[in-house]
């Protein structure tokens, strides 16, 4: 398809547009394109059009499409074949249908040149939730909430802390030997905990301290005797040291993260003691003996704790992996910002990636529509954009400026989120008002009568006119920047207008292909759209329905400013959207940029007051 076409597409002769519509006696003539269907995705160069008519005389009726003459044949059905232009990307596909007697219908669809992905498949690497270093010094007092760390839990009654323990040597060797294992009465406990969490290249570090350990250990099965002794241990702090390695627990199922411990854990106590009281025979002597090591108590009580911290259970888990990853379940984004966008958002994760300054967590997106809007098209598929997955530092990728949480969306899955808004209703509106250089103006047949003479007598001028926009199809982002500059570059596709009374008799009726830049602004907790600069060389209107009668020459000079002026407003209806907090803390923008090819929203996490 030329530029040319691309512009403003005069449909038929200037003498011929002088003609009424549908006059001359072509009765209840009604035009049908088969196929393609409407807004149908294809990289091929060229596509067959088909179609078929009713009542007309297939003898003396011609159908052209996009200029090009259409085998009609007997039985009213036509075809043919017409080139697709790849660059441009939007190909409208015009069907006029003329009369014997100069009746002209049209129709009109739209074909995608590029690749798609169907209704109801995922974006591949859709979606980047980044948690730089100062983002998890943040949330590490929310993660240390979620995790349930309960000491008696983690070390219940009968678990061995000594095993074997010579209480009594002799120049024949031990004589006299014990184990200590955790009572239960009281039960193990500790005053409080935190988690410390630091990435690292391929893990991250976890400390948890605990403060105020208390543990009671009885000593029984002596060699021989008969005694019972029990040790109260305390210790101000026990730092638990390990590291973990984080990963999908079902990649490309759920958003759920893999903990596994790497390697053992240590304990190390801080302000240790313990007191001993022993009964039964020799009792006396055995906590004489015991309390002579007293050092010893603590070497041997740590490497207990270790062994049995460092033992996985029936799923792969160690006590402070399955814990660490109990409390990440809680970590959950995409359900909310999906009920604050109205959709239906699953980012199942791929992959997850630590380095030395944070935690990448990899996610592909599908992305549908909750509620579908009756009135809305039912799409089969948005546009696809082949993208290579943001990587991340510590700074903001413009600005260079630190950040705690980002969050990026890929092209493709942004035109997900397109489509399930446009089948919500997304851009379904009627202007009443519009700006035509000197204000905002209410439209009326009097006000539209000063372009369009056909709007004047016998019309009463003081009646209201109502433009209504309704999309066909789905706009979308090529992954270009704006023509202005902007973020990104939209595409609205297929975008149909009707200019009706309020009765709703219908004056005019078109069809306005558009591209405009787009801008997101993130501020207040809330994510807004902006529709910027309208690239008018790439402006295309098709005309469909002239039921005023007017001059469709002159009209398709009038026209194009009446778009740029109602383009804009489109933005109301994109409206804004608060992003949920995160883990109770509230998202505080600090960037919004692309990182990559990518749509990104850089944040500082801040306690919600």
């Amino acid at each position: 398809m030329t530029g040319a076409r691309r512009k403003i597409v005069v449909v038929a002769a200037f003498t011929m547009l002088m003609i009424p519509l549908l006059g001359m006696g072509c009765g209840k003539v009604k035009l049908f394109i088969d196929s393609p269907a409407q807004g149908i995705f294809t990289n091929d160069s060229s596509i067959l059009v088909t179609g078929h008519f009713t009542k007309a005389d297939p003898l003396t009726t011609t159908v052209d499409v996009n200029g090009l003459a259409a085998t009609v044949l007997p039985d009213r059905t036509w075809s043919v074949t017409i080139p697709l232009d790849a660059v441009a990307i939007v190909n409208p596909v015009l069907a006029e249908l003329t009369t014997a007697g100069g009746g002209v219908l049209r129709k009109r669809i739209t074909v995608i040149v590029g690749d798609s992905i169907a209704d109801g498949d995922v974006s591949p690497m859709g979606v980047a939730l980044r948690l730089n270093d100062s983002g998890l010094d943040e949330i590490e007092p929310v993660i240390t909430s979620l995790v349930n760390l309960d000491l008696a839990t983690l070390l219940p009654a009968g678990t061995l802390v000594i095993n074997d323990f010579c209480y009594l040597d002799s120049f024949l060797g031990c004589i006299g030997r014990v184990d200590v294992t955790v009572s239960g009465s009281p039960p193990p406990s500790i005053g409080s905990f935190s988690i410390d969490v630091d990435s690292q290249a391929g893990s991250v570090d976890g400390d948890v301290l605990l403060n105020n350990l208390f543990i009671r250990a009885n000593v029984d099965d002596a060699t021989g005797v008969s005694l019972h002794c029990e040790i109260d241990i305390t210790a101000a702090t026990t730092d638990i040291l390990g590291n973990y390695g984080l990963s999908p627990l079902m990649p490309g199922v759920t958003g759920e993260i893999d903990v596994t411990q790497n390697g053992l854990v240590s304990v190390v106590f801080g302000s240790f003691n313990d007191s001993t009281d022993c009964s039964g025979l020799l009792g006396g002597l055995v906590e004489l003996l015991i309390g002579l090591f007293i050092g010893d108590v603590q070497s041997l009580v740590e490497p207990a704790i270790e062994d049995f911290l460092n033992l996985p259970d029936g799923n792969g888990n160690t006590p402070i992996a399955g814990a660490i990853e109990v409390a990440l379940a809680g970590i959950e984004i995409s359900g909310p910002i999906g009920t604050a966008i109205g959709v239906n958002l699953e980012t199942p994760l791929f992959d997850v990636v630590e380095d030395t300054v944070g935690i990448t967590l990899d996610s592909d997106a599908r992305i549908t529509a909750s509620t579908p809007d009756p009135l809305a098209p039912d799409l089969i598929a948005s546009y696809d954009v082949s993208e290579t997955f943001p990587s991340f530092g510590a700074t903001t990728p413009v600005g260079g400026l630190p950040y705690g949480l980002a969050i990026c969306i890929g092209t493709s899955a942004f035109n997900q989120l397109l489509k399930a808004e446009i089948e919500s209703g997304l851009l379904i509106t009627t202007i009443s008002e519009l700006d035509l250089g000197t204000g905002p103006v209410t439209l009326t047949a009097g006000v539209l009568a000063t372009v369009i003479p056909e709007f004047g007598a016998p019309t009463d001028p003081n009646l209201p006119v109502f433009i209504d926009l309704q999309p066909f199809v789905s706009p979308f982002l090529t992954g270009d920047a704006g023509p202005g500059g902007e973020l990104a570059e939209l595409k609205i596709p297929n975008l149909q207008a009707i200019l009706r009374d309020g009765d709703g008799n219908v004056f005019l009726g078109f069809v306005a292909d558009a591209t405009a830049g787009l801008d997101i602004a993130f501020g207040g907790g809330e994510l807004s759209f902006a529709l910027g600069t309208l690239d008018t060389g790439s402006l295309n209107i098709d005309i469909t329905d002239n039921t005023i009668g007017t001059n469709e020459f002159f009209l398709s000079f009038l026209l194009p400013p009446l778009v740029e002026a109602a383009v804009p407003l489109l933005a109301d209806s994109l409206g804004s959207f608060p992003l949920p907090a995160f883990l109770g803390l509230e998202l505080q923008g600090v960037e919004v940029s692309k990182n990559g090819e990518y749509m990104s929203i850089f944040t500082d996490l801040v306690a919600t007051p």
